[in-house]
C-alpha cells in the first residue's frame, strides 16, 4: 500500500462497527448571521429561498431568524439558489448564492436601515382555508402605500422549513417587474392536515419593488417583531469580517496567507483582486466599471470603532478620492486547526514523531522535501492530498475551504 497522510475516515473503514458515520447522510445547509448597517444584530424575521437563479420566484424552502440573529436553513440539494432576507425596519436583502452538495454555506447578511415605513407594504387577514383531507391553502391581503409591490408575497412554514409564494386572487402577474395590485392574495393548494396546524409557526411577508417590507406576522396574525440587539461580541481589530464602505457598499474581507487577504463586494460590480499588508498600509487593487484602481488604508482601531481608512486612484483615468470602511461584524472563526485534527486526524497520525501509527508520523512534514506519498511537499499538494484523498486515504471534501486551510497552516507548525 502505498504511503499517504491518513486521517479517520481510514480508520473508519477499518473498523467499520466502531465508526458509523455515513456520508452519504449528510445533509446541505445555508446559515448566516443577519447584522444591519447600523451595527445592530437582527431579532426577528424570516428568510426564504428560491430555487435557481434570483427573483425567479420558484420559492421552495425557508425559515425564521432566531433572537440571536442567525438562521439554518436545510436545502433539498446543492447549486445555484436565490436568498432573501426579511426583518421589520430595514429594507429586504437578496442575494444569489452557490450552495455545494452536503455542505454548509455561511452567507453574510448586512440589512440597510429602512429610513420610513410610511411605504411598507401591509398585512391583514390571514386565514387558512381548508381543501380537503390532507390539504389547505393560505389567503391574506395586501396593501401598499406607494402602489408599486412586487411578486414577494410569502408564506413561510417555519416548522417544516418551507416557503411558499402567494398571487393575486385574480390570477397571477405575468411580468414580475410590474407593480403588482392591492388586495386578496392566495397561495397553490399546499399538502398537511390543517387541523393539526400550529399556526404560530406560519410567517407572513410582503415586499415591494422598492425593497420594503413591513411588518411579519405569524398564522395567528400576530407581529413577530423583536427589537434590534447591540451585537455581543466586541469587534476585533483586524481586517477579517464584515465592513460597510463610505459608498454604502457591503463587503467581506477574508484571511488569504500571512499578510495577504481576499475579499468581495456583497452586492455590487465591484471586483476586489489582491490585498496585502505592507507595513502600516493596507494596499487594495479592484476593478471598477472596466477600470483598474488601487487604494491605500490604515487600519485604525478604538473602543468605539473599527476603521479602514485611506483614498483611492484610478491611474488611468485619474479619478480619486477619499475611503473609509467601518467594520461591523468580526469574521467567524471555524475549529483551530489542532482541533480539525484531533477530531479528523489523530487517530491515525502522530503530530510529535515521525512513527507510524496507522499512517505515517508528520512531525516536521513541511521541513521535508518530499510527502510519504513521494509528491513534492507544497500547501497545494496537502490541501489537494486531504481534500481528494489517495494511497489509501479516502477524500475528506466534507471540510471546508476554510479548514483546510487551517489544517495545512496546523501541519506547517509541527
Amino acid at each position: 500500500m502505498k504511503r499517504g497522510i491518513y486521517c479517520l475516515l481510514y480508520l473508519a473503514l477499518l473498523i467499520p462497527l466502531f465508526f458509523s458515520v455515513s456520508w452519504a447522510q449528510a445533509e446541505t445547509f445555508v446559515s448566516g448571521t443577519v447584522i444591519t448597517a447600523d451595527g445592530m444584530v437582527v431579532a426577528s424575521g424570516v428568510v426564504a429561498l428560491e430555487r435557481g437563479e434570483l427573483h425567479n420566484n420558484e420559492f421552495e424552502t425557508g425559515g425564521v431568524i432566531g433572537s440571536d440573529g442567525k438562521f439554518k436553513i436545510l436545502l433539498p440539494s446543492g447549486g445555484p439558489w436565490g436568498l432573501h432576507v426579511y426583518s421589520e425596519g430595514y429594507l429586504y436583502f437578496p442575494l444569489q448564492i452557490t450552495v455545494k452538495e452536503n455542505q454548509d454555506k455561511d452567507v453574510p447578511v448586512v440589512l440597510p436601515v429602512d429610513s420610513s415605513d410610511k411605504d411598507d407594504p401591509r398585512l391583514s387577514d390571514i386565514r387558512f382555508e381548508k381543501r380537503g383531507a390532507d390539504r389547505f391553502r393560505v389567503r391574506m391581503t395586501v396593501r401598499d402605500g406607494n402602489d408599486n409591490l412586487g411578486p414577494q408575497m410569502l408564506a413561510i412554514d417555519g416548522a417544516n422549513l418551507k416557503s411558499y409564494r402567494l398571487v393575486p386572487v385574480g390570477g397571477d402577474v405575468a411580468d414580475k417587474k410590474a407593480d403588482f395590485p392591492e388586495g386578496e392574495y392566495v397561495s397553490a393548494d399546499i399538502r398537511g392536515n390543517l387541523d393539526a396546524l400550529d399556526r404560530g409557526q406560519w410567517f407572513f411577508v410582503a415586499a415591494d419593488h422598492q425593497c420594503s417590507n413591513g411588518v411579519i406576522y405569524n398564522g395567528l396574525n400576530q407581529s413577530v417583531f423583536s427589537s434590534p440587539r447591540p451585537n455581543p461580541e466586541p469587534l476585533r481589530c483586524e481586517i477579517p469580517g464584515i465592513w460597510k464602505s463610505n459608498f454604502d457598499k457591503t463587503y467581506r474581507f477574508i484571511t488569504a496567507g500571512p499578510d495577504r487577504f481576499a475579499g468581495k463586494q456583497l452586492e455590487g460590480d465591484l471586483t476586489v483582486k489582491e490585498i496585502y499588508r505592507k507595513g502600516d498600509l493596507i494596499k487594495f487593487s479592484f476593478v471598477f466599471e472596466n477600470e483598474e484602481g488601487q487604494a491605500d488604508l490604515s487600519l485604525i482601531c478604538s473602543d468605539q470603532m473599527i476603521e479602514m481608512k485611506g483614498s483611492f486612484l484610478f491611474p488611468e483615468s485619474g479619478r480619486k478620492g477619499a475611503w473609509l470602511f467601518t467594520k461591523l461584524q468580526n469574521e467567524m472563526r471555524g475549529p483551530s486547526g489542532e482541533t480539525l485534527f484531533k477530531n479528523n486526524c489523530a487517530v491515525c497520525h502522530f503530530t510529535d514523531s515521525n512513527a507510524r501509527k496507522v499512517g505515517p508520523g508528520l512531525q516536521e512534514l513541511f521541513k521535508s522535501e518530499r510527502l510519504p506519498s513521494g509528491k513534492p511537499v507544497s500547501e497545494a499538494e496537502v490541501s489537494r492530498q486531504i481534500k481528494e484523498g489517495g494511497g489509501g486515504m479516502p477524500p475528506f471534501g466534507h471540510l471546508k475551504d476554510d479548514e483546510i486551510r487551517a489544517l495545512v497552516e496546523y501541519l506547517k507548525s509541527l
